[in-house]
C-alpha cells in the first residue's frame, strides 16, 4: 500500500489560435483576372510587388530564427546556470527545494521530516511501549523519487513542453509528492512480534482433587492482540509524516470454565464425600473409605455457549466392580449333588443345597443413595439372592460325563480296625463328587472337617517323628488312591506331596498296568500338605469311590469326557539308598506306665524314587512329559518310655524291665513331618 500527496501540474496556459490567419503584405492589391495581354508599365508595377513580396517572406523567416536562437539560448544559459541544481519555485511536500543540488534538497527534506524519520509511531498498552523504526515497520519515504521528480521539472521533455513547463513553474509554481512505501508483511511480523510479549491465553478454572481434598483452582482472563485492527491505525497514523503515538488494540478472552462452574462441582463432591460408606454382609461389616470414595468419582466437562459445565458423577463400573468382589468374598456357595455312575445312567443320591450371594443390583443402587445422605446415614444392609445349584436333575445329560478316563487303586491288607474305619470315611466323602470344567479339586477342602462330625476316628500317625493317636489315621490311604487315579487319568497335578518314610503296602498297585512300585504315594493335613488337581477335560468329572474289605481294596474312578488320551510311565528310578538307623530313639513319654516301654516305630532305610509321566493327546502328540520324585528318609526303631525309666543320657536306665509291647502296624506318615496324618 502507499500513499501519495500531490499538487496538479499545469505550467502553460492554453490561449486560441486562429488557423486561418494569413500575413498582409504591405500594399499589397488584388488584381481582376487578365483575359488579354498586358501594357508593359502595367507589366513592370507587377513585378516590383512581386520582389517587395519576396522582402517581407525573409524579413518574417529572420524574424522566427531570431525568435528560436534567442529561446534556445535562454534555455542553455537556463541549463547553465542550474546546472545540478532544481529549477526555482519547486516544493517537495512544502519543502522549497527550488536552486538547492540534490544533497541540499535532500538535506532540506530530511530536516523538515527529522522527528518522523526518528520516530515515526509509539506503540502503547497498559503502561509499556514500543518505539519502531522505519525499517521495523516496513516503511520507507521515497525522498530519492520525489528529487527525480523535482530535477527533471523543465527538463525532461520536448523544447517547447519545457519552455511551457518553465513558464508556468516561473508564474505559479509546482508542489512534488512525498510518497511512502509500505511493506505490510513487514509491519505484520513487527506485531506478531509483540503478540508473545502482550498475549496470555485465557486459564479455565480447574477442580483438583487430591485424595479426599477438593481445591478450585481460579480461572484468568485471557489477552489476544488485533493486528490487524493496530495495523490500520498505524497506516492511517503514519500518512501525515508526524510522530504519532498509537494504543495496542487487543481483546479480552474470557475462560470457558469459570469460577462459579467449579466451585458448583466442588460442593458436589464434598457432599459426595461426607461420610465413609459401610455395607453389613450377615453382621459383618464392610467398609468403604473415603479415599475409596473418591477414587470413584468422575468430573466430565460439558460444553455449553454460556460457559462450560463440570459433570460429577459415580463411576457406577467400580462400584459394580467392588460390590462383585463383596459377593465372591462373601457368597456362601451352594453344593453340586452327588451323584452315582449308575452303568452310566447318571442318578442323584443326595441334592445339591443352593448358595446364597448379595444382591449386587440392589446394593449398588443403594450405595448410590448413600452418597446424597449425610455421613451419619450411610449404613447399609445388603440383601441376598438365591444361587441355584447348577447341577439338577434335568440337566445331568448336559455334564459330558460319558467314560471311565481313570482308576487309582491301593491296598490295606494289615490295617488295623481304626485304620480301616478312617478309610471308609473318607471314601464315603469322596464319592459321587463333582469337579466342574476349568475347577481345581482339592482333597482337604472336600473331605472337609477330619474328626467325629464326619465319621473318622483317632489312629497313629507320625507326628514330630513319632508316631502317635491323632484323628484321622490312615486317611493318606484314600488321598494315595486319588493322587493315582488322577495321574492314570492324565489330569495335571498342581500339588502333590510324598510321605517322608517308606510305607511297604503303597507299593501294591503302585505303578497300575505296570505293576507294583515305591513312590506313588500321596500325602495330606488339614491345613497343611494337600492334594490338588485340574480339570482340563472341558467336561465335568465325576469320582466314584470304592473300599472293600474282603480284598483290602480302595478304588478311586474318575468318570468325564473322553479325552482320548494316553499315559505312559518311564521308571521308577531309586538313587541314594540309605539303610536304616542302627541306634534306635528313645522318647519320653509321661502316659507309659513305669517299666512298660513300647515300640512305636520299626527301623527302616531311605531312598530316592524318580519316575516321569507322559501325555499323549488323541492325535499321539505328546502333551506333558513331567517328573515326579519322592524322597523317603531313614527311619530309626522308636521306643517310648516313662521318664523314670530315662537316664541324664536320655537312654533307659541298666534295671530289668517287662518285655516291651510290640509296635502297633505300620502307620502311614506324612510331610511335613512335624505335622501329617497317614
Amino acid at each position: 500500500m502507499s500513499a501519495q500527496h500531490s499538487q496538479p501540474f499545469n505550467p502553460a496556459h492554453d490561449r486560441p489560435v486562429d488557423d486561418t490567419f494569413t500575413p498582409s503584405l504591405p500594399g499589397a492589391v488584388d488584381w481582376p483576372d487578365q483575359t488579354g495581354p498586358q501594357p508593359a508599365a502595367q507589366r513592370s508595377s507587377v513585378r516590383r510587388a512581386r520582389r517587395r513580396s519576396r522582402l517581407g517572406w525573409w524579413w518574417l523567416l529572420v524574424m522566427l530564427l531570431t525568435s528560436v536562437g534567442l529561446v534556445a539560448g535562454a534555455l542553455v544559459y537556463l541549463e547553465q546556470s542550474y546546472a545540478g541544481r532544481i529549477l526555482p519555485n519547486v516544493s517537495v511536500r512544502g519543502v522549497p527545494v527550488g536552486n538547492l543540488t540534490r544533497d541540499d534538497a535532500r538535506a532540506a527534506i530530511e530536516a523538515t521530516f527529522a522527528p518522523f524519520l526518528a520516530q515515526p509511531v509509539v506503540l502503547t498498552y497498559s503502561g509499556r511501549s514500543w518505539t519502531p523504526t522505519l525499517a521495523e515497520l516496513g516503511v520507507t519515504l521515497e525522498i530519492d523519487e520525489a528529487l527525480d521528480a523535482a530535477l527533471t521539472v523543465g527538463r525532461g521533455n520536448d523544447l517547447f513542453t519545457n519552455l511551457q513547463q518553465i513558464g508556468a513553474v516561473w508564474q505559479y509554481g509546482v508542489e512534488l509528492p512525498l510518497r511512502l512505501s509500505i511493506d505490510q508483511e513487514a509491519m505484520q511480523r513487527y506485531l506478531l512480534a509483540r503478540v508473545a510479549e502482550v498475549e496470555r491465553p485465557a486459564v479455565d478454572a480447574r477442580l483438583v482433587l487430591n485424595g479426599t481434598t477438593v481445591q478450585v483452582e481460579p480461572s484468568a482472563v485471557g489477552r489476544q492482540v488485533l493486528v490487524i485492527e493496530t495495523l490500520h491505525e498505524i497506516l492511517a497514523a503514519i500518512q501525515d509524516l508526524n510522530p504519532d503515538t498509537v494504543a495496542l488494540r487487543t481483546r479480552a478472552l474470557e475462560p470457558a470454565l469459570r469460577d462459579d462452574a467449579a466451585f458448583v462441582a466442588q460442593d458436589q463432591i464434598a457432599a459426595m464425600l461426607a461420610g465413609p460408606i459401610t455395607l453389613l454382609v450377615d453382621n459383618r461389616s464392610f467398609v468403604w473409605s473415603l479415599d475409596e470414595l473418591a477414587r470413584m468419582i468422575r468430573v466430565e466437562r460439558v460444553a455449553d455457549p454460556a460457559g462450560d459445565r463440570l459433570v460429577v458423577s459415580i463411576d457406577r463400573e467400580m462400584v459394580m466392580d467392588k460390590l462383585i468382589a463383596l459377593g465372591d468374598s462373601t457368597e456362601v456357595k451352594g453344593t453340586y449333588p452327588r451323584l452315582n455312575w449308575n452303568d452310566g445312567r447318571l442318578e442323584i443320591f443326595q441334592e445339591g443345597k443352593p448358595g446364597r450371594r448379595i444382591d449386587e443390583a440392589q446394593a449398588l443402587a443403594e450405595v448410590l443413595a448413600a452418597l446424597t445422605k449425610p455421613a451419619d446415614q450411610r449404613t447399609i444392609a445388603v440383601s441376598f439372592r438365591e444361587i441355584p445349584p447348577p447341577i439338577s436333575a434335568a440337566n445331568l445329560d448336559q455334564l459330558g460325563i460319558t467314560t471311565l478316563i481313570g482308576v487309582g487303586r491301593s491296598d490295606f491288607t494289615g490295617s488295623a480296625p481304626y485304620r480301616v474305619t478312617n478309610i471308609q470315611a473318607g471314601m464315603r466323602l469322596l464319592h459321587g463328587v463333582l469337579i466342574a470344567p476349568g475347577e481345581e479339586f482339592s482333597f482337604n477342602q472336600t473331605i472337609g472337617r477330619i474328626d467325629g462330625s464326619n465319621g473318622f476316628v483317632e489312629g497313629y500317625a507320625i507326628i514330630q517323628n513319632r508316631t502317635q493317636l491323632e484323628w484321622g489315621g490312615g486317611i493318606c490311604q484314600d488321598s494315595t488312591t486319588v493322587f493315582r487315579a488322577a495321574f492314570w487319568a492324565g489330569l495335571p497335578i498342581t500339588e502333590r506331596w510324598g510321605h517322608s518314610f517308606y510305607i511297604n503296602w503303597y507299593d501294591r498297585y503302585g505303578f497300575g498296568p505296570y505293576g507294583d512300585g515305591p513312590g506313588m504315594d500321596a500325602t495330606i493335613f488339614t491345613g497343611g500338605p494337600d492334594l490338588k488337581f485340574l480339570n482340563d477335560t472341558g467336561g465335568w468329572i465325576l469320582m466314584q469311590t470304592l473300599v472293600d474289605t474282603q480284598r483290602n481294596l480302595a478304588e478311586v474312578r474318575l468318570y468325564g469326557p473322553d479325552t482320548g488320551r494316553k499315559v505312559l510311565l518311564e521308571g521308577p528310578v531309586i538313587t541314594n539308598r540309605t539303610p536304616a538307623p542302627t541306634e534306635p530313639v528313645y522318647v519320653a513319654v509321661p502316659d507309659r506306665p513305669v517299666g512298660q516301654p513300647r515300640q512305636s516305630d520299626k527301623a527302616r532305610g531311605g531312598m530316592d524314587i524318580l519316575f516321569t509321566r507322559i501325555v499323549l493327546g488323541p492325535d499321539g502328540k505328546e502333551i506333558e512329559r513331567r517328573e515326579f520324585v519322592t524322597r523317603f528318609k531313614p527311619w530309626p526303631d522308636i521306643f517310648e518310655y516313662n521318664p523314670a525309666d530315662l537316664g541324664p543320657d536320655g537312654k533307659p536306665l541298666p534295671t530289668p524291665t517287662p518285655p516291651a509291647e510290640p509296635a502297633p502296624a505300620e502307620p502311614a506318615p506324612a510331610e511335613p513331618v512335624q505335622d501329617a496324618t497317614g
